[in-house]
């Protein structure tokens, strides 16, 4: 695992935010999330007791963010986490 990226992980947020960039306004979503199911789409980072597990698009995710599943990308297959074993989702 990268411990570079451990220490580097972001800080907590609650919710998507604007955030304004050379004029424009764009969402954007930063730290800690709880509210799986609106995540569907976004690139996200899976984390493990302090461990980075994988990153990818949230392929589908359960309306009361218990679930969420990472889409498959090239040789690697589709993977689902649980909340309820202590994984965490980064944005």
């Amino acid at each position: 695992m990268d411990s570079q990226a451990t220490l580097d992980a972001p800080r907590a947020a609650s919710d998507l935010g604007e955030v304004s960039t050379g004029g424009r306004n764009t969402k954007k979503t930063l730290g800690l999330r709880g509210d799986w199911g609106r995540l569907p789409g976004h690139t996200v980072e899976v984390w493990l007791l302090g461990e980075h597990v994988a990153s990818g698009v949230v392929d589908q995710a359960t309306e009361d963010d218990s679930v969420l599943w990472i889409a498959a990308e090239g040789i690697s297959t589709r993977r689902v986490f649980d909340k309820s074993s202590g994984y965490q989702i980064w944005v």
